[in-house]
């Protein structure tokens, strides 16, 4: 299995989620999350108003593969929003 650590502007928490949905069991989301990378700072501030959100995922490759596509296709709709995904092995120990 693998896990899957997605980081992704607030603008599009529900396409995101409807994706893992549609690909994986289930997800653990984290709301508000603050951060800065190589787009604007999504600080909640007035300076710097964006909010990210994080969905963690376990998922087999199979569904690591469509779930990446899915995210290419929803970034290519919405071009300036932000969206990362880290994966790392999964071991599952209880």
């Amino acid at each position: 299995m693998i896990l899957l650590f997605m980081v992704y502007n607030n603008a599009v928490d529900e396409e995101m989620v409807e994706i893992v949905k549609e690909n994986a069991g289930g997800y653990t989301k984290f709301i508000g999350v603050q951060g800065e990378g190589s787009h604007e700072p999504q600080l909640g501030t007035h300076i710097w108003p964006g909010i990210n959100n994080c969905l963690m995922v376990a998922v087999e490759r199979t569904g690591m593969k469509e779930i990446v596509d899915s995210v290419d296709r929803l970034c290519q709709k919405f071009p300036d929003v932000g969206v990362r995904i880290f994966s790392t092995q999964l071991k599952q120990i209880r």
